[in-house]
């Protein structure tokens, strides 16, 4: 667990430290916003208080997917991920939000169940 997690710091660490590189000096926060359905991924770096824009690099890009690949390797699939990095005292902190997908679907109901279907939630009676 513990060699996992240093590879996610690691990770997250220099993710942070490209965000903040591809941000405008005018910022003391942001958020990178991460989405990635398995195949294709998207970012957004943001900052909701500023009209200034951030430039995404080739090396952000690559270092988002390398945090998505070191994660899915390590049995932790997500499809969402947002970063929030802030200032705090002489350097950058940050935060961590991550979307997963749901549990495998139920499986589909056998035919006693299609034939009776429970009666609906709102109907406390028989």
């Amino acid at each position: 667990m513990t060699e996992k997690l240093g590879r996610y710091t690691e990770a997250l660490q220099a993710l942070v430290g490209e965000a903040v590189a591809c941000s405008p000096d005018s910022w003391s926060e942001g958020t990178l916003t991460i989405e990635c359905d398995g195949s294709y991924m998207t970012y957004a770096l943001k900052n909701e208080g500023s009209e200034e824009k951030a430039q995404i690099s080739a090396a952000l890009r690559k270092l988002c997917e390398n945090l998505y690949v070191v994660m899915r390797q390590a049995g932790d699939w997500w499809t969402a991920a947002s970063i929030r990095f802030f200032r705090k005292g002489e350097g950058w902190s940050f935060e961590t939000g991550f979307t997963y997908p749901r549990s495998e679907q139920a499986s589909p109901p056998d035919s006693d169940q299609l034939a009776k279907p429970d009666k609906p939630w709102w109907k406390l009676w028989g």
